[in-house]
C-alpha cells in the first residue's frame, strides 16, 4: 500500500466514516473512495471490513 493509502485504511479501523477521513487528511470524499478502492484491489478484498482484517493479518496496520 502507499503511505496514504495506509494512512486512510488506519482511519477507517477507527471507525471514521469517508467524510470524516478526508477531513482529517485534508483529502475529498471522492478521493478517500479512490484510495479505498485501490486498497480493496491491493489487498483482493471487497468491503471495509475485510480490507482492516486482511491488513491486520499482514501486518499493514497495527494491532487495535
Amino acid at each position: 500500500l502507499t503511505r496514504r493509502e495506509g494512512e486512510v485504511l488506519a482511519l477507517v479501523a477507527q471507525g471514521l466514516t469517508n467524510a470524516e477521513i478526508g477531513r482529517r487528511l485534508f483529502i475529498s470524499e471522492a478521493t478517500v473512495k479512490t484510495h479505498l478502492l485501490r486498497t480493496f484491489t491491493k489487498l483482493d478484498v471487497d468491503d471495509r471490513t475485510r480490507a482492516v482484517m486482511v491488513a491486520h493479518e499482514r501486518g499493514l496496520l497495527p494491532q487495535p
